[in-house]
């Protein structure tokens, strides 16, 4: 059998903590996913409420802000209970996430303050940083490099065949 889910998108809003136990914390976040296709010509999203454990949620409850960019990977699992006042049943789905990152750069407001005054203090004899443009958009900007880390595809050994189907020719009408 497999449970395994993997979501893209953006917080909803800031982490939050659940559990009292400070050294296997519980970050509860909520993503909301774009969908690949519009309804009357507005964008549509799905919402997922996700809890993540241990030193990914505290790493999620220090760096995650509304607004950020994530990757999660988990499995979705089923809580249900009955409401003790009026005896009715309840069911929630949620995401249990396994491995969480960050996929835009971190805000320049999270963080620990002694990192962010260490990074604002420049050097001695040292040329003031370059100015930063501010993006085009609201959306977080690729970081410089990032696909440097995955190797480019080799496709020497394929068969010409596979490119284009059986025959190996391209077609003129290709289903599309």
């Amino acid at each position: 059998m497999l449970n395994q889910i993997i979501l893209i998108g953006r917080l909803t809003k800031d982490p939050e903590r659940r559990g009292q136990n400070s050294e296997k914390p519980v970050a509860v976040i909520r993503l909301a996913v774009d969908r690949d296709f519009k309804r009357d010509g507005d964008p549509d999203a799905d919402f997922f409420n996700c809890s993540v454990f241990g030193n990914q949620a505290k790493f999620v409850l220090e760096y995650g802000k509304k607004g950020r960019l994530v990757s999660l990977v988990g499995r979705m699992q089923q809580r249900e209970w009955t409401d003790q006042q009026t005896g009715e049943k309840h069911t929630v789905y949620e995401v249990a996430g396994s491995d969480i990152k960050f996929l835009d750069k971190k805000p320049e407001n999270v963080g620990t303050p002694a990192a962010q005054n260490h990074a604002a203090v420049p050097a001695p004899n040292m040329a003031p940083p370059a100015p930063v443009q501010p993006p085009m958009n609201d959306y977080p900007q690729p970081i410089p490099g990032a696909a440097a880390q995955y190797p480019t595809p080799d496709f020497s050994g394929v068969p010409d065949s596979y490119a284009w189907g059986p025959g190996g020719t391209p077609m003129d009408n290709p289903p599309f």
